[in-house]
């Protein structure tokens, strides 16, 4: 509504007006008439109407016939994966949202739970972890000729709810023990001190008792963590986060998970999650390979990941599934830790038919013994001592050439590096977009709010949810996705 003032003897263009607050309307507006067509609320709405919570293994997705009524966890899956969207968490702004916004009116047919009804979904339903943001690339029906060619992998670090000074290590208790010892090793020689140059006066020792007391309380129970966590074989501990382990971020030193992704190439789909305790990303390649695959329902893969999944079992197991990996090699070189460099091991050569290695010198080095899979090899010192260049081979004193128990998987990775190296320029275009928006746009910063690794794993399916319904509305638009769903 537009009004027109007078000012003087001109007449002027007021602001735009809306509607009188106290104006009557013989036909009341309904909240179907507020939402747009393509609003994101029906996207979210039809979408959970197509999961199946049961197969799911959602609590109680299927009403019982007594007792109070519950309420539908499908309208509670749309609450949180709204929030997500809009960048809220929170239980406790979730709370607020569904009595003030009407977009979230609709969405749940103008329910009004509370945050611990709603906090406590997120905590009761943590199987849905499992397969809800796993299930088939959001992107429903899609064609039956439709391959996902190349995925990419990779993990980045969540911190936890825990504080790093509430945070223990085997190492860090054996240092701390050490200490004590050595500071009641000195009250006590300081007391024998004393005894001896006040053996005639009358001391009070109430508080030098009170101190011996309380060494003695510390240093036992340093004792007693380190046997605990011996006793569970375990290095580290969180006295607020069990399942949380220090790892490197970008902010230092922090307790935190390591959060692996399998994302395809081509729309950076986010295929399979794992959130782990492991603070690098080693052990991790063939089993988020194997599982990408299986949820593709595919014979045979690629995937490509960072040189921190540089790992010869890893790279065979991937072959014997039949998947193709592209990873550059992290190998440890000929190094003395300082600026002089030593001939390398590829300068060997390796004689298959007599499991041995011949030095450029035509010298041979015979297997002597083999080390956790790898095997050590080492030439006669006779053959060494002559030899001009003898210096930059190595500074230590033992002179051998060891191989990977898998180093047939190393050579024939480096081969296909050599001739894709394409590859890793793939790999960052695909995997850090999605972390990209985890991090700062669903999570809003990158730290989670539930404990234990059942709470963080039902909080990453949510978000990993949220992004690839996100990815699909982006890559597909809203009207079409919702046409595909049916």
């Amino acid at each position: 509504m537009l009004r027109i003032e007078r000012y003087g003897a001109f007449f002027v263009m007021a602001y735009i007006q809306g509607m009188s607050r106290s104006q009557t309307s013989l036909f009341p507006v309904s909240l179907e008439e507020l939402i747009p067509e393509d609003h994101l609320v029906r996207v979210i709405d039809l979408y959970v109407a197509k999961l199946d919570l049961v197969q799911l293994g959602f609590d109680k997705a299927l009403p019982k016939g007594t007792g109070r009524p519950s309420y539908d966890p499908a309208d509670q899956l749309k609450l949180y994966l709204y929030g997500y969207f809009q960048r809220i968490r929170s239980s406790r702004r979730l709370e607020a949202e569904c009595q003030r916004t009407i977009e979230v009116m609709w969405l749940i047919n103008r329910l009004k739970p509370d945050f611990k009804t709603i906090a406590d979904f997120r905590k009761k339903t943590n199987r849905l972890c499992g397969d809800v943001p796993c299930l088939r690339p959001v992107l429903p029906n899609r064609r039956s000729d439709s391959r996902f060619e190349l995925v990419a992998i990779d993990g980045s670090k969540f911190q936890a709810v825990a504080s790093s000074r509430r945070h223990l290590s085997l190492k860090w208790l054996k240092h701390q023990e050490q200490k004590l010892d050595k500071r009641i090793a000195q009250y006590l020689a300081e007391l024998d001190e004393a005894d001896k140059t006040e053996a005639d006066e009358v001391v009070d020792r109430s508080g030098s008792r009170l101190l011996w007391v309380q060494l003695e309380v510390r240093h036992s129970n340093n004792l007693t963590c380190q046997a605990l966590m011996k006793s569970m074989e375990l290095e580290q501990f969180n006295t607020h986060e069990s399942d949380g382990r220090m790892m490197r971020t970008y902010k230092g030193p922090r307790v935190a998970y390591n959060v692996q992704t399998a994302v395809d190439a081509e729309h950076c789909l986010i295929l399979h999650y794992e959130v782990t305790q492991d603070s690098d990303d080693r052990k991790q390649l063939e089993p988020m390979a194997k599982a990408a695959m299986e949820h593709l329902q595919q014979d045979e893969l690629t995937v490509t990941a960072d040189a921190g999944y540089s790992n010869g079992k890893q790279f065979q197991a991937c072959e014997d599934e039949n998947i193709t990996v592209y990873v550059p090699s992290n190998r440890s070189g000929n190094s003395s830790g300082k600026e002089k460099e030593f001939f390398d091991r590829t300068v060997f050569t390796y004689d298959a038919s007599q499991d041995r290695y011949q030095c450029p010198t035509g010298k041979w080095l015979t297997l002597k013994q083999t080390s956790k899979g790898d095997r050590i090899y080492q030439a006669a010192i006779s053959d060494c001592a002559d030899y001009p260049l003898k210096a930059q081979w190595t500074e230590a004193r033992r002179r051998y050439v060891s191989r990977h128990a898998h180093e047939e998987a190393f050579e024939r990775m480096e081969r296909r590096m050599q001739a894709h190296p394409e590859m890793m320029v793939s790999r960052r275009s695909i995997v850090e977009h999605p972390f990209g928006n985890l991090k700062q746009w669903l999570f809003g910063n990158a730290r989670f709010l539930l404990r234990q690794l059942e709470g963080t794993r039902a909080e990453m399916a949510l978000a990993v949810n949220a992004y690839n319904l996100k990815r699909a509305i982006n890559v597909l638009g809203a009207r079409h996705l919702m046409a595909l769903m049916g």
